[in-house]
């Protein structure tokens, strides 16, 4: 535990080096929570002692959104010469709100390093000196708080083979080889397509001004991307500050920390994506000899930084209608790219082998799927011949087709009173409603491409046909969709 911090920068000491990112388009991110605004109380901890409740806090608060280690024990200890056993989680953090002088809004994150005599209540602090080591009773912790879930008691073993060869950094290989990762952190926030290039944000520190020498407090972001194929998270960047980069404050400073994708880094063979998550620790003190008891880091107004490449990013899919058989999407693009690949499967299928399509518009449609199925589409943007964004994602499941009649069916609709003519067409078609009230009619093209969207009035309408080919002609009428197909020779 007593070196924990160091193993969370060692994690990032591989890329803190690299050189700048990439300055393009410029585009902004708040991290979720990261304003700590939301704050929740949690009850204090038990553990029972000879069948009696020994309480271990008086509770505490967090800001909404983030969460902090929890040391877990499952032990004997003597009492009275008999072994008594202990078993219960201890919260491993001091944390409280600046709502004197926050830079922004209300409330602003604090973080302390402590010893057990801070977070335990009287009671279970002379119980610890009673029966626990004495060196880790007086040991002074590092306060982390994190947005994802950070288990002390897995890095603890990874924290040794990082410390036996800081300068060989084969552990980080291993770690994305390991399907244990989620194990040691998972969690975070999802990026949606967003490509991080550096954090943001105001801190403010304050060390043990008793000692002749300081200690430091740091901020780490680390990107995560799941793998489909292995169905597990693997590191994919990370990025660190480490105050004695930075100054000790009376008042809030900004401050910003690169991120960096670890895709130069890894070795032939190994495949890289960008993050579809990050996790962001706070840490009250990293170091690893001088840790001093008190120091507090400061930390308000989180913000992402995009360095976006020609492409930008697409943002905002959506599903804009679907039905019993087709789906309907549209998204936004924060630059304008040449085009926008769309690749669709069934739920769970493998990137890769899916049914591929490529639009110049930011929409797509997609006819002929099966009723009551899930599927799965990934949306990236292109450019040239090289230039792309990472894939977005969104799943969508169909309905089921109707099955109550309407007040008149679709079938005889269908069958006995619309018409096109001629069919098979050339060049054009004469779609006639035979006394039908219609509303509405659309033509795709047999991809699900929209060639005519349109409101319609009267008995009859002439469409033009563009190309030869099938093509579905859907018509919205006061009881539902009626599809008829036409051929164009």
């Amino acid at each position: 535990m007593k070196k924990f911090c160091l193993v969370i920068c060692l994690l990032v000491a591989g890329v803190v080096a690299a050189p700048s990112a990439k300055a393009q388009i410029a585009d902004t991110m708040t991290v979720p929570f990261g304003c700590f605004e939301q704050w929740n109380t949690y009850p204090g901890d038990t553990l029972s002692l000879m069948m009696i409740p020994v309480p271990i806090n008086d509770g505490y608060t967090l800001p909404e959104g983030w969460d902090i280690p929890r040391y877990n024990i499952d032990d004997t200890v003597p009492v009275m010469g008999m072994p008594m056993p202990i078993n219960t989680s201890i919260p491993l953090a001091k944390v409280f709100r600046d709502s004197v002088n926050a830079p922004e809004g209300s409330s602003a994150l604090v973080v302390q390093t402590f010893t057990f005599e801070d977070v335990l209540s009287p009671m279970a602090y002379s119980l610890a000196s009673q029966f626990l080591d004495t060196d880790l009773v007086n040991t002074v912790i590092p306060t982390i708080v994190s947005t994802g879930y950070v288990d002390v008691n897995k890095v603890l073993p990874l924290m040794e083979q990082i410390l036996d060869d800081p300068d060989d950094l084969s552990w980080m290989l291993d770690l994305l080889d390991t399907a244990d990762f989620n194990n040691y952190i998972s969690g975070g926030f999802p990026l949606n397509g967003f490509q991080p290039g550096r954090l943001l944000g105001y801190y403010k520190y304050i060390y043990d001004h008793s000692h002749p020498q300081r200690d430091y407090g740091a901020i780490v972001a680390i990107g995560t991307r799941y793998d489909s194929i292995n169905h597990r998270r693997t590191i994919v960047g990370a990025g660190s500050k480490n105050l004695f980069q930075l100054y000790d404050t009376v008042y809030y400073e900004p401050f910003y920390m690169d991120y960096f994708p670890i895709g130069d880094y890894l070795p032939d063979g190994y495949e890289y994506s960008e993050a579809d998550s990050m996790i962001v620790l706070v840490i009250s003190s990293v170091g690893e000899k001088e840790r001093y008891r008190g120091s507090r880091l400061f930390v308000d107004s989180l913000q992402l930084v995009q360095f976006a490449g020609p492409c930008g990013r697409v943002e905002n899919l959506r599903e804009t209608f679907h039905d019993y058989y087709r789906v309907e999407l549209a998204w936004n693009n924060s630059a304008t790219p040449d085009r926008w690949e769309v690749e669709y499967g069934r739920s769970g299928f493998m990137v890769g082998y899916g049914t591929v399509r490529t639009v110049t518009d930011s929409s797509f449609v997609v006819t002929g799927l099966d009723e009551l199925t899930t599927y799965d589409f990934y949306v990236r943007a292109l450019c040239g011949d090289s230039a792309e964004t990472p894939r977005v994602f969104i799943s969508v499941t169909t309905d089921s087709i109707p099955r109550p009649d309407p007040p008149i069916g679709i079938a005889d609709i269908d069958e006995a009173s619309i018409s096109l003519r001629p069919n098979p067409a050339q060049g054009r078609c004469v779609v006639d409603f035979g006394g039908v009230m219609v509303e509405h009619l659309r033509l795709f093209t047999v991809d699900g491409r929209i060639v005519k969207d349109v409101a319609v009035k009267g008995e009859s309408i002439e469409i033009e046909l563009p190309h030869t080919g099938v093509y579905i002609v859907e018509l919205q009428t006061a009881h539902g969709l009626v599809h008829k197909r036409l051929v164009n020779k």
